[in-house]
């Protein structure tokens, strides 16, 4: 993997990204919908994680409240101005047409005390044009409660209100959420993964040997690739060269963070070394397919049960360890 180091680059959330890429087809399609007040109260974007669904989402949001602003929505080049008054109010969590929802990527669940605060948002008078955005992002962390509780904003939403539900598919949503959404269902062809990845990357700065990436890891969202190779490239981890030290390196950011999205690129990673060695050494298929699976289960038991993190990291890396030898 060739790169440019850059210990300062960040990744950008998706309320900051300036630039959509590969959602044209949708961007159209909403937009005619809403052209012709036929546009679904309650949207319901589903797909895997790293997709741009946020993304794609606070960029339509920024279209529908920024028009006639200064510096509004270019659908053009699919772009939301910086200097945009809409923008900087998100961000900024001002906006008061704009109401967001989200977990904090920990497992905790979307609390019941966030729907009470969006029933009075609902409720208050807008500030411009009648037009109210909701946002939920990953709503497959909404308990029943909190479900429940949701149930009549969606179902009787008041007028001009719109609802974006943000669900990575990978997790089940509750089906009564479900049932009360139109559900856009994201997904994109090798190709366009490999063009939204490149760039991504070339907005970033960094040098990355797309065809190789989209080779080794074609199933996985442009997305989630950017963030791991930004990630390791900032460690000086080199992905060709050793997959266990790729494991090592997200176990120990797993400490530090207890993010789950760390644990997925943990079980990525694993994957992707078994399959590497059943590939170089098919004679131990049995062994490698059983270590495989009981490492996988282990790291989804980790948060499901509260395992001891010290010990199952321990006897994970004592096994991928022995497994080089």
């Amino acid at each position: 993997m060739k790169t440019k180091h850059n210990k300062d680059v960040e990744i950008c959330s998706p309320r900051k990204q300036l630039y959509l890429y590969g959602y044209e087809n949708y961007f159209n399609s909403f937009m005619k919908l809403y052209e012709k007040n036929k546009f679904p109260n309650s949207i319901l974007l589903s797909g895997p994680k790293g997709l741009g669904k946020a993304t794609f989402a606070y960029h339509f949001a920024n279209y529908l409240l920024s028009q006639k602003e200064e510096g509004e929505y270019s659908v053009k080049t699919s772009s939301i101005n910086g200097n945009n008054i809409s923008y900087k109010l998100i961000n900024a969590n001002t906006h008061p047409n704009f109401f967001l929802i989200e977990s904090n990527f920990q497992g905790s669940d979307i609390k019941i005390e966030q729907i009470r605060n969006l029933v009075n948002f609902l409720n208050k008078t807008s500030y411009k044009k009648n037009l109210k955005i909701v946002m939920i992002d990953n709503s497959e962390y909404l308990n029943l409660n909190s479900s429940n509780a949701l149930l009549k904003s969606i179902e009787e939403p008041p007028s001009n209100t719109f609802f974006f539900i943000i669900h990575n598919s990978a997790l089940k949503i509750l089906d009564t959420i479900k049932s009360r959404c139109c559900e856009f269902k994201i997904s994109f062809t090798l190709t366009q993964k490999k063009n939204i990845l490149t760039k991504i990357i070339d907005q970033y700065g960094n040098e990355f040997q797309t065809n190789s990436i989209i080779e080794d890891f074609y199933f996985d969202s442009p997305g989630n690739l950017i963030k791991y190779f930004l990630s390791l490239d900032k460690a000086n981890i080199n992905i060709k060269e050793n997959l266990l030290n790729c494991i090592i390196h997200f176990i120990d950011q797993y400490k530090a963070n207890k993010s789950l999205e760390t644990l997925t690129f943990i079980t990525l990673f694993v994957q992707k070394f078994y399959n590497e060695l059943c590939l170089n050494n098919n004679k131990n298929l049995n062994n490698y397919i059983i270590n495989q699976s009981q490492i996988l289960r282990q790291i989804n038991y980790l948060k499901k049960f509260h395992l001891d993190e010290k010990n199952v990291f321990i006897w994970v890396k004592n096994i991928l360890q022995n497994e080089k030898k």
